[in-house]
């Protein structure tokens, strides 16, 4: 059976991905959500099949145990009200973002309990969940899964994935890259969720924020202010749209 990873071109995830495929030599099954609105989807696409070909090179045999990306449309993810109040109670609680609501809901719609997330150490969720979890050894590797009785309740909303580096920082991920030879595909990841139109970060977004503050600033360019106003509009704007939506 392959592995079903939720993959979006990032630091996170690809760390997973390569080490899945180069280092264990198992096969893989990518997910990735299509989101109409978010500027950085042709960008994360197109990262993703760079890196694809970065591993072919790096070992020709890889391009045999990445399985075609299921492209799920966001749009499309059926509505699941009991699963977003849930989701609701932790918003409010720990400000944790959307993604938790919609990939719940599709994964609550196709009855799947495997897909994997890439939840590292220091992240938001992981300090949510890190005391709610089980270790489950798989061969030579491992993931993490929510209880079946969580100390929060809505901690539910966690229980379909599963969880295999809340263990590891983004610089252990980096120091271990370099380690196994791959830390120059590591480099290709994305992670903006709002590009410039030269291709570069906005070093604005939550995830340039994130990026920053673990550890990785090296990659972020400082905005200027132009781009702070513009930045600025485009969240006005996506709020409106939801509004009307």
């Amino acid at each position: 059976m392959p592995n079903n990873v939720l993959w979006t071109g990032g630091w996170d995830s690809t760390y997973r991905v390569l080490n899945l495929v180069l280092d264990q030599k198992k096969t893989i099954q990518p997910y990735y959500v299509l989101d109409s609105v978010r500027p950085s989807t042709k960008m994360e696409l197109k990262t993703m099949e760079r890196i694809k070909r970065l591993m072919v090179e790096f070992d020709p045999e890889a391009e045999q145990r990445i399985l075609e990306t299921i492209e799920i449309k966001k749009d499309e993810i059926p509505l699941n009200p009991d699963f977003t109040k849930e989701y609701e109670k932790l918003r409010k609680e720990y400000r944790l973002g959307d993604q938790y609501d919609w990939l719940g809901r599709y994964a609550e719609s196709v009855n799947m309990d495997t897909l994997e997330l890439s939840v590292h150490h220091d992240d938001k969720a992981q300090g949510m969940i890190k005391d709610d979890v089980v270790k489950i050894e798989d061969g030579e590797d491992f993931y993490y899964r929510v209880v079946d009785n969580p100390s929060h309740p809505a901690f539910v909303i966690f229980q379909k994935y599963r969880f295999p580096l809340l263990e590891i920082t983004k610089l252990e991920m980096e120091e271990k890259a370099k380690e196994r030879g791959y830390a120059h595909i590591m480099e290709e990841t994305w992670f903006c969720h709002t590009p410039k139109k030269n291709g570069e970060p906005c070093g604005l977004c939550n995830p340039c924020k994130y990026t920053q503050e673990e550890g990785l600033g090296r990659r972020i360019p400082e905005p200027t202010r132009a781009e702070r106003i513009r930045y600025f509009l485009f969240k006005v704007n996506r709020r409106l749209k939801k509004i009307v939506n």
